[in-house]
């Protein structure tokens, strides 16, 4: 039972990270917007969206409270007692953030709206940073059992620095691909490429970031590190190949599954924080049975969030529904479809009419050109300058960006070929196997914590490049070229089952040395079809060949046949 309102518990956590936290991205942006004149159109879009959802989105942080401490008493107590501090912070800065969000929207003097959009802005990048910190502390055992822990170092230290930071990272990706697709949806170029060029840079940094962060919790967080390049690694690999396939759509300027990667991939990363973190609420200390509540108050938790759960959630969908619909309005401004007349907002207003592109300058509410059938469009007068044609570069609106819907397929497809790769050679991976540890190794021999940091990157490389060729290719090609990735990743998976499961490396290096060969017909084969997707597969092939030559020394040192057999431990 105990386990059960845990994984309940944990859901809250994932859902208010992937939704709140696309809420206190966008007002990173606004902090960086610029001036008043420069961020006006910016600000504008991140208004209109988050107005009919913010609120709404907050709800699954008073869930996740109440159901901490209704379940888990112990562990709310020694939380509270020892990251107060941040706690406070972040609490305050959830109020002062609703507080500036309505009130510069309200107020008419400029002064006054700097002053509640700094507000805004500020406490926006600070609540994220603190619920990472506390992250952070908890799971490198920072937060003592009784409680009353030290409240500076509990939250000011490598691990909580690094929560602190990915946190905010993680809410701005997350934020410029939402902002990125809705700017698609009102077919406003401009915004589309400024939240695009922020989207793809704040997923680069994020991901270098994380590859960093895995010294930090190798040196502060021993067994989180452990967890993560265990048991969790799968998950951190699909993360990681979430990310890039959302980096990808955007790229490729796709709206069909934009969001879904971006939010799967920073909702993979926490389900893996929690699994690494299992079976402990503490980071290293009181399990989940130890903190629970009697099965009582657990019974009337898991009731009660079930109910809730049937009562909320369908409300929740029929709200981002309507609100993606432009169904949902504050006073008389429509959240889709442009600004009142007189102001300038998005650049564009949208006036009834034949769907045809007219209007004026946009600053006396220009028409712009519809979505669809016109569904959502405000009344306002029609522009009285010369109609001129308008053809969007982007293909946008429910009908076009259905054009070419199988664009993304191919790297769905190779991502999830590449995920089950990862997975099956996880499983057959054994390094801390006894014979393993007896080999005779090279002194150039990486430590084994630095395979997976290795792996991650070039598993997601893997299927970029395999859904950048496959888009490129065509007939009997594409489906030869899908062919030999399915045998490389056969080979590569292979491999640890070769070397780990029959405790053969002779046979490990039979099964690379194909994997080489295979390796250079797919660089052939891929280079011929996409040179830019070969190019993104050099560093898988470099590092296979790198592993070639660490098996071939480890069988020249350890000739004697020994430890044969299937392995059991």
């Amino acid at each position: 039972m105990a386990e059960l309102v845990a994984a309940f518990l944990f859901i809250g956590v994932v859902a208010y990270a992937v939704l709140g936290g696309a809420d206190f991205g966008a007002g990173f942006w606004d902090l960086l917007a610029g001036g008043a004149r420069r961020g006006r159109e910016p600000r504008h879009l991140i208004d209109v969206s988050l107005a009919p959802v913010w609120e709404a989105n907050h709800t699954w942080l008073i869930y996740c409270l109440v159901v901490l401490w209704t379940s888990f008493p112990p562990a709310f107590a020694a939380i509270t007692t020892t990251l107060y501090i941040p706690l406070i912070l972040a609490l305050l800065g959830i109020v002062l953030r609703g507080a500036g969000f309505a009130f510069r929207k309200a107020t008419v003097r400029t002064e006054e709206q700097r002053l509640y959009g700094a507000a805004f802005a500020l406490s926006s990048v600070l609540t994220p940073y603190c619920f990472g910190a506390i992250a952070g502390g908890l799971a490198s055992g920072r937060v003592p059992t009784g409680g009353n822990g030290d409240a500076i170092s509990s939250w000011v230290n490598p691990s909580s620095i690094l929560g602190g930071i990915l946190a905010v990272l993680a809410c701005s990706y997350l934020a410029a691909t939402y902002l990125t697709v809705e700017a698609l949806h009102r077919d406003d170029q401009k915004l589309y490429r400024y939240f695009r060029d922020r989207a793809i840079a704040a997923g680069a940094v994020t991901g270098a970031v994380s590859i960093a962060g895995i010294f930090v919790l190798h040196a502060d967080s021993p067994r989180l590190f452990d967890r993560l390049s265990g048991p969790a690694l799968p998950l951190v690999v699909l993360a990681a190949v979430g990310g890039l396939v959302g980096l990808a759509l955007l790229w490729a300027r796709r709206t069909v599954g934009t969001r879904v990667a971006a939010a799967g991939a920073v909702a993979v990363v926490i389900v893996g924080w929690g699994v690494a973190q299992t079976p402990y609420l503490l980071g290293t200390h009181l399990s989940i049975t130890e903190a629970a509540a009697p099965n009582t108050t657990l019974a009337v938790v898991v009731g009660v969030a079930i109910l809730a759960g049937l009562l909320i959630v369908p409300s929740l969908v029929l709200l981002f529904r309507l609100s993606s619909r432009g169904a949902v309005s504050v006073d008389d401004r429509p959240f889709r479809g442009g600004v009142r007349e007189g102001e300038r907002g998005s650049g564009e207003g949208m006036v009834e009419g034949d769907g045809s592109a007219a209007g004026t300058d946009g600053r006396s509410g220009a028409a712009r050109v519809g979505q669809g059938s016109g569904a959502g469009w405000t009344k306002g007068p029609r522009g009285t300058g010369a109609k001129t044609a308008r053809t969007p570069a982007v293909p946008l609106g429910p009908a076009t960006g259905r054009s070419r819907p199988r664009r993304w397929v191919p790297y769905a497809v190779c991502a999830g070929a590449v995920t089950a790769t990862a997975v099956a050679g996880a499983r057959a991976t054994r390094p801390d196997a006894r014979w393993y540890r007896e080999l005779n190794t090279p002194d150039w021999q990486p430590p084994p914590w630095a395979f997976g940091a290795v792996w991650t990157p070039l598993y997601a490389s893997i299927a970029v490049a395999g859904g950048r060729a496959l888009n490129a290719a065509r007939g009997p090609q594409r489906k030869a070229l899908a062919g030999e990735f399915a045998a490389n990743l056969a080979l590569n998976a292979g491999w640890s089952n070769l070397f780990f499961r029959l405790r053969s490396p002779l046979a490990g290096l039979a099964g690379t040395l194909l994997l080489d060969a295979s390796n250079v017909r797919l660089l052939t084969r891929v280079a011929r079809t996409d040179r830019k997707a070969a190019l993104v597969l050099l560093p898988y092939a470099a590092w296979c060949a790198y592993a070639t030559c660490l098996n071939a020394s480890i069988v020249a040192r350890n000739h004697e046949p020994r430890h044969r057999g299937p392995a059991k431990s």
